[in-house]
């Protein structure tokens, strides 16, 4: 089977409007999310464009916002092939561990992965019934346990660890379902808001791993987490 259908979460700007158009580029039908329909001014730059690609307004934080979505595409073309959970927040850009406000601990869970959780819980089901199913979540070489080298960022950086158990538990639970995989993707230091305008990496070469995990064929691997389109270490 070809995916023909995609939604990728934080859709609006950076690495997630450029795997949009990676997707639609192919001939996927993507729908793009962004928490805000006034802040979609790229997404809709991609459909004027003529690209296949249509807008939602997601609160990936929100249960009552994931089941309206989930429930209009279950709908309207019956869920999707590919899910792409790359929504996600950075509260706590570089500040130390021992200063931590806790509650951006539960914001920045809240929306790396309990959002990610409620769309694979949202979407999968119909993927297993279907037989077929992509599922990629944007983590980032930051949350490697194996690679530690400095310290802070501890909540942005647990949210992605925590990310990457969740992908290779849910791989196992799915072990079952040769055509359903789910792995990970670190797209790198690219120049995002995020990144900065001194990162090496554009966004068209941050988002490239990404898509070719939500394109594998069948037979491919799952349960990884993946960099450059190559293993990276948990």
């Amino acid at each position: 089977m070809t995916a023909t259908t995609a939604l990728v979460t934080g859709a609006n700007r950076g690495i997630g409007l450029e795997t949009v158009r990676q997707l639609a580029s192919r001939g996927i039908a993507v729908t793009g999310t962004s928490r805000s329909l006034s802040a979609a001014a790229g997404l809709q730059a991609l459909i004027d464009e003529g690209l296949p690609v249509s807008i939602a307004e997601l609160d990936v934080s929100s249960d009552a916002s994931v089941a309206a979505l989930a429930e209009q595409l279950l709908v309207s073309q019956g869920g999707v092939d590919i899910l792409i959970n790359n929504a996600g927040v950075a509260l706590d850009k570089w500040q130390p561990a021992l200063a931590l406000d806790i509650e951006l601990w539960r914001q920045t869970m809240e929306v790396n992965l309990y959002g990610a959780l409620r769309l694979c819980q949202a979407f999968v089901p119909a993927m297993v019934a279907a037989g077929y199913g992509r599922i990629v979540n944007v983590s980032s070489e930051l949350g490697s346990l194996s690679e530690v080298q400095l310290g802070s960022s501890l909540a942005y950086r647990s949210s992605k660890t925590a990310l990457n158990a969740l992908t290779a538990l849910l791989a196992c639970e799915l072990a079952g379902h040769a055509d359903v995989l789910v792995n990970a993707s670190c797209p790198g230091w690219v120049r995002t808001e995020l990144g900065g305008e001194d990162a090496p990496l554009s966004v068209a070469e941050g988002a490239d791993t990404t898509v070719w995990l939500a394109t594998l064929p069948a037979g491919s691997g799952s349960g990884g987490l993946y960099r450059q389109r190559r293993v990276w270490p948990w």
